[in-house]
């Protein structure tokens, strides 16, 4: 087994992707059901910070076409388990914005299948908005 996995995000900034000590999520879920939340500030084991689709190797800033695009990292294998199983039911795992694979063909292969999927953050072209009967601004400067 690998050491290390490829996470692929198909957001254009990126992310940070944060481990919380083991029980600490509950504790707090505890606490806010009893109507005494902890507002402290959340203590973080690891953090990692994942490439986003304007990394990506493709990517141009002229023509800003994300869609199709995903940044890489590579990321310890132990470290994504963790996140993965803290944030299972997160919408950007659920909505295939963040995922990984343990080699670079299967990662190629999923980003593929994900080409035309839209995740929301992709730019509207001006002759988009003129036909939804808007109009682009214009800087004046």
């Amino acid at each position: 087994m690998a050491d290390t996995v490829t996470v692929l995000c198909r957001l254009p900034h990126g992310l940070e992707l944060r481990i919380t000590p083991v029980g600490d999520v509950e504790r707090r879920a505890k606490l806010s059901e009893a109507g005494t939340p902890d507002r402290s500030p959340v203590g973080y084991v690891k953090s990692v910070t994942v490439n986003g689709a304007n990394r990506a190797p493709d990517y141009h800033p002229k023509d800003n076409v994300l869609l199709g695009r995903v940044g890489r990292t590579q990321v310890e294998k132990s470290f994504w388990d963790t996140w993965l199983a803290q944030h299972k039911d997160s919408d950007l795992v659920k909505n295939h914005c963040v995922f990984s694979e343990v080699t670079e063909r299967a990662a190629d292969a999923k980003a593929r299948e994900f080409a035309t999927e839209k995740t929301g953050f992709e730019g509207v072209s001006p002759g988009d908005l003129k036909r939804k009967g808007m109009e682009a601004e214009t800087a004046t400067r």
